[in-house]
């Protein structure tokens, strides 16, 4: 019987889930739904439950078993705290998964885009977080615990948000107009600000529009030069480069090796304005000079680097070159 591994990428809003056999050979790739705790009415309990849909759903549409899995990685969002890891830890344990390695989602983007195996990776998807791993395999996680790690600034909806609150102290409270506020009259087909704040929910209870659909709105007023929305993104990039700077000052990382970070998730890939991130460049350098540093938008999908993790934690060589190879022949 085959032998094989299995590497997911578990968010908020969208999961990939792969398995390849022990020799580097992709065998499936799954897009599902959410598998983030945070994201269950049902918390823990409705997690168990989608897992298990899903890993039934893989496993018989491909004729394996759970005793064919040699080893799994899970990076999830929502896995933040010991607690947290503890507890789905032991759903998969429950689910029959019986070698695995769970982690944040953001130590995925390090081994999908590092051939190193080491660097950092800012994720900036339906959450938002950093993470860092050295040369040493320390690892450390910036970021992702909502107000107690200084808010989620970055992820899902946060542009719509600020888009919003933007729009709002601006007809309101004094503050400074934006271009924002025309795009979302036109939209809501509204012309009186008293009109913006019921046509905003109306919109949204109605689930017309998905929250984070807004997001690009901040991204078409940066492109028409409007000093808010260049000011949201500013405060994205800044908050990140702290994150990342703190990364670099809490790991190990050799000083005669450059430090790799790749920018992963829908703001960082899908983005129409780069000012977050080169806001967040300049941040980053001017605080290490001295170092070596490279940054990227990640290319592959994360979901690469739990399949790259799990066969190097069997002990394939050259994991990285075959699982990206395996994902470029299949154009994934």
């Amino acid at each position: 019987m085959g032998k094989y591994v299995l590497g997911m990428d578990g968010g908020g809003t969208k999961t990939h889930l792969s398995v390849f056999d022990i020799d580097g050979n992709l065998i499936d790739l799954v897009t599902w739904g959410k598998t983030n705790h945070e994201s269950f009415r049902g918390g823990y309990d409705e997690l168990k439950i989608e897992l298990n849909k899903l890993f039934t759903y893989v496993l018989d549409r491909n004729r394996i078993i759970l005793d064919d899995l040699e080893i799994c990685v899970f990076g999830l969002a929502g896995v933040d705290t010991r607690k947290q890891h503890n507890i789905i830890s032991n759903i998969l344990k429950e689910l029959g998964i019986k070698d695995f390695v769970l982690c944040n989602d953001a130590y995925l983007g390090i081994k999908a885009g590092c051939k190193c195996g080491y660097g950092i990776c800012a994720t900036n998807g339906t959450s938002s977080s950093v993470g860092g791993i050295d040369s040493y395999g320390n690892r450390i996680q910036i970021g992702g615990c909502g107000d107690l790690s200084g808010g989620e600034v970055g992820g899902g909806g946060y542009l719509a948000g600020r888009a919003f609150s933007a729009v709002y102290n601006s007809l309101f409270k004094g503050e400074p107009e934006t271009c924002i506020t025309d795009l979302l009259f036109s939209l809501l087909n509204i012309n009186s600000k008293f009109d913006f704040v019921e046509a905003i929910n109306e919109v949204l209870d109605e689930g017309k529009y998905r929250y984070d659909y807004f997001n690009k709105f901040v991204f078409e007023a940066a492109n028409r030069n409007d000093a808010v929305a260049l000011g949201i993104l500013d405060k994205m990039g800044v908050e990140y480069a702290k994150c990342i700077n703190a990364v670099i000052e809490n790991l190990k990382y050799d000083s005669n090796h450059c430090i790799e970070i790749v920018l992963a998730g829908s703001l960082f890939v899908k983005g129409e304005n780069p000012r977050a991130i080169e806001t967040l460049r300049k941040f980053v350098s001017e605080k290490n000079l001295k170092k070596d540093i490279s940054i990227r938008v990640l290319e592959n999908l994360p979901v690469m680097g739990a399949v790259i993790w799990a066969l190097e934690e069997y002990g394939i060589r050259e994991a990285f070159n075959k699982v990206q190879n395996n994902f470029i022949m299949n154009q994934i």
